[in-house]
């Protein structure tokens, strides 16, 4: 286990992660600065509760986009598994032709 000290507003924090987690960590660090620069208006409390608004909008929003695409690709998959299987057609002779996708 390691440590990655990080600083926001102002704030020293150190944190321990995994050497694995420590970019990601890192990453979330710098992109929570950015947000938090994009409300230069904003000041304490109400700056950090409206990025943490708009964070927890974005991951729900990201989470929803993400199960439609879901299932957007599920109802795709299943539409190419019935062509395929409507593909198995009987001939007039009484022969059955199967497309190999092989």
């Amino acid at each position: 286990m390691t440590h990655v000290t990080l600083t926001l507003l102002n704030h020293h924090f150190d944190v321990p992660c995994t050497e694995e987690d420590r970019p990601i960590l890192i990453q979330a660090a710098t992109l929570l600065e950015d947000k938090l620069d994009q409300v230069p208006h904003l000041k304490g409390e109400n700056k950090v509760l409206m990025v943490a608004l708009n964070l927890c909008y974005d991951y729900i929003r990201l989470r929803q986009d993400t199960l439609n695409y879901s299932n957007h690709l599920e109802e795709q998959l299943e539409a190419l598994m019935n062509a395929v299987v409507q593909q198995d057609t009987t001939q007039a002779d009484g022969t059955v032709t199967t497309v190999n996708s092989n």
